[in-house]
C-alpha cells in the first residue's frame, strides 16, 4: 500500500473538518431550535429576557434554527469555504455575546458548550486556511 501524499491529506482534513462544522450547524438548528424548541425552556426564556425577538421567541428561535441549518449545508455542500467559515464564526461569537449576556452561568456548562464552540473556530480556521484562496473558492467539489 502506497502513503497518502501530503496534499490529498490536506484536503480530507479540510473536508473533514468542514463537514464536521456543518453537521453541528445544521443538527444545532433542527434540533433544539425546530424539531423539540419546546424541550428547552431555558432558551425560550433567554430570548424571552434579551427581548431582541420577533415577533414572538418560540419564532425567532425556529428562524435562527432555520438559518443554523442552512449553514450547515452550506458548510457540507463546500460552497464558498471561506467565506463560509468567517460567517459561521462571526455568528458563533454573537451567540457566545448574546448568551453570556443573557445567562453568564452558561459558559462554565457543564456539558461544554463554550469548549464545543471553541473546537468548532478550529475547524473554521482549519477549513479557512487549507481552502482555496480565490478562483476555487466558489464551490468545493468534496
Amino acid at each position: 500500500m502506497s502513503p497518502i501524499p501530503l496534499a490529498r491529506k490536506l484536503h480530507l482534513a479540510k473536508v473533514a473538518a468542514r463537514t464536521s462544522l456543518g453537521l453541528v450547524w445544521l443538527y444545532e438548528g433542527l434540533v433544539p431550535k425546530i424539531l423539540y424548541l419546546d424541550a428547552h425552556p431555558a432558551q425560550i426564556e433567554l430570548v424571552r429576557r434579551s427581548q431582541v425577538f420577533w415577533p414572538t421567541p418560540e419564532l425567532t428561535l425556529v428562524a435562527l434554527g432555520i438559518a443554523q441549518a442552512l449553514a450547515g449545508i452550506v458548510l457540507i455542500v463546500g460552497w464558498a469555504e471561506r467565506r463560509a467559515v468567517v460567517v459561521a464564526t462571526a455568528a458563533m461569537f454573537v451567540l457566545i455575546f448574546l448568551v453570556a449576556t443573557g445567562e453568564p452561568a452558561m459558559l462554565t456548562d457543564p456539558f461544554g458548550a463554550l469548549a464545543k464552540d471553541l473546537c468548532l473556530m478550529t475547524c473554521a480556521f482549519i477549513v479557512w486556511l487549507l481552502a482555496p484562496e480565490k478562483g476555487g473558492d466558489e464551490h468545493s467539489s468534496s
